[in-house]
């Protein structure tokens, strides 16, 4: 295979986005093309130390602000105007980028914007079906009909997960009409690819490991509020950036930007494991063969969604966030469950792979 200039832009929405691009960004360096890799600048330093020999920009993307006190689904929901002015203006920026850079494959995830005419385009996400609050799920399948007509301006969609019944994301990209240029690609892990060279556990007492994910305020919240329900219990936080909330002690430790191979080995040296359900933190989670109590960001649906549908199984346990009071009483049913091994991924990547190389999909 002759060797391709491939541009991936993963969506500006925390760390999780980034995070498992760069598991496929290694893997098609590997095979011998030149990659250019477009973040958030906040993320360069850290995306640069994973990546190495990659070439990676700044390329600022949608911010969504969040509240404290009002649902996410409803942040999100007054700010739709501007979430199409972001899509529309990254794709006139592309139009600009691609003249500069002239990239032979475009990879896009979740950013809408992302596609162009001239040159091979290609869209990952998880969510084919955008999850709706209780009251408005009738409302889900205009949601979808829009999904579609946003995949339908790529040449390929990517999925992130398994294609039959034993899958991590449940409805959110099964039984829902999919495109035609729409594949399962198994779930991306960035643990795989240090697994030959992750350090010794970390020695000492036992300890929790939280994994911070998603934005502010609801970071610092969950952190707040897991070091005042465990006052007896060492903790080692994970966090892609700093805290708005000092919480270090003798038994709290908070690692801010942690590369792979220290969270690899946080996150197996630890006797429990407490994170937020989002779906990069599941994949990754999974991969080395962890499960623990996740903790859905309250009013996200998609999170409030996996929540209900990992309840139990994998080895997950799902709490609300207003039930945080019970979290020991939680942890300790974490004992008794049993981490389901996932299967193997590497014939559904290699089948992507060979995808992303196709010159067109049949019947677009």
């Amino acid at each position: 295979m002759i060797g391709r200039r491939i541009l991936i832009t993963p969506l500006n929405w925390g760390f999780g986005h980034a995070g498992r691009m760069i598991p496929l960004a290694l893997e098609l360096k590997r095979r011998g093309n030149e990659i250019i890799f477009g973040a958030e600048p906040s993320l360069i330093p850290l995306l640069e130390k994973e990546m190495p020999g990659i070439k990676v920009i700044s390329l600022p993307g949608l911010r969504i602000r969040y509240s404290g006190l009002l649902p996410q689904w409803l942040c999100i929901l007054f700010q739709i105007p501007r979430i199409i002015r972001v899509s529309l203006h990254e794709h006139r920026l592309l139009k600009h980028l691609a003249r500069e850079i002239q990239p032979d494959i475009i990879i896009s995830d979740n950013r809408f914007g992302f596609f162009h005419k001239n040159i091979r385009s290609v869209y990952i996400t998880h969510m084919l079906r955008i999850p709706f609050p209780g009251p408005m799920r009738f409302f889900e399948w205009f949601g979808a009909w829009l999904h579609r007509g946003i995949i339908s301006r790529f040449d390929l969609c990517l999925i992130p997960d398994y294609p039959e019944e034993i899958n991590l994301s449940g409805r959110l990209s099964h039984g829902v009409k999919m495109p035609v240029n729409t594949f399962y690609m198994g779930p991306l892990s960035r643990f795989v690819q240090d697994a030959d060279s992750a350090e010794a556990l970390l020695p000492g007492e036992p300890y929790c490991c939280l994994i911070l994910s998603g934005p502010e305020p609801q970071r610092s919240m969950l952190a707040e509020k897991v070091v005042s329900s465990l006052p007896f219990t060492r903790i080692r936080i994970l966090t892609g950036s700093s805290l708005k909330t000092r919480l270090e002690s003798e038994r709290v430790e908070v690692i801010t930007s942690p590369d792979s191979i220290t969270m690899r080995k946080v996150i197996t040296g630890s006797s429990a494991i407490i994170g937020r359900s989002g779906y990069t933190t599941v994949m990754e989670l999974l991969s080395l063969g962890r499960a623990g109590v996740i903790i859905p960001t309250p009013g996200q649906t998609e999170q409030e969604y996996l929540g209900e549908y990992l309840h139990e199984k994998f080895g997950f346990v799902t709490l609300r966030q207003k039930d945080i009071t019970k979290l020991a009483g939680t942890m300790e049913r974490l004992d008794r469950m049993h981490v389901a091994s996932i299967p193997g991924s590497a014939p559904l990547l290699e089948n992507a792979i060979e995808r992303l190389f196709e010159k067109q999909i049949k019947g677009k």
